[in-house]
């Protein structure tokens, strides 16, 4: 299994899994994610890529054996909290990973940006990132106040009454 330089996992997520690879992007985590990409195509990349196959899919799981985690939990919050305790991962933002293309993100000057965010982000907020693969830009927002909220609702709340 090879680890991204700061020693986090990698994974690649089968079709079945896409809002559960872009929360793992959110914590930090490299995690392919292409639903248009066939069974065999994702178990070749994690094994040559030395990646952690996320599937639902049994058979998968089987022939993929040892490079593949069979995710059982049917919705996104409970396969976040199986995932993150299967793997020890701490769920929380990190803004190193875009969620969009799993490109790294990286800090961007405000002045080469102010085109690209709406005005009233530009004048309110001091620090961007931008992700080096898409262009995607991103600033510390409401939005991560909301991720965070659902983080502690539905992700560290372990009781079973989580089906949201």
């Amino acid at each position: 299994m090879i680890t991204m330089d700061d020693g986090k996992i990698k994974f690649i997520a089968d079709v079945m899994l896409g809002r559960t690879a872009r929360w793992l992007r959110l914590f930090g985590y490299d995690t392919i994610y292409n639903p248009d990409v066939e069974d065999f195509d994702i178990l070749f990349t994690a094994l040559i890529e030395g990646r952690i196959l996320l599937t639902r899919d049994v058979q998968l799981a089987r022939t993929g054996g040892s490079v593949t985690y069979l995710v059982r939990a049917n919705n996104l919050w409970k396969q976040l909290q199986e995932i993150t305790n299967h793997f020890s991962i701490l769920p929380e933002i990190s803004l190193q990973i875009c969620p969009v293309c799993n490109g790294k993100i990286s800090p961007a000057e405000k002045v080469k940006i102010q085109d690209s965010v709406p005005r009233y982000t530009y004048l309110t907020h001091q620090k961007f990132w931008r992700c080096e693969k898409c262009g995607k830009i991103y600033w510390k927002g409401s939005h991560l106040q909301l991720a965070r909220e659902d983080i502690i609702s539905h992700i560290l709340k372990r009781d079973s009454d989580n089906e949201n």
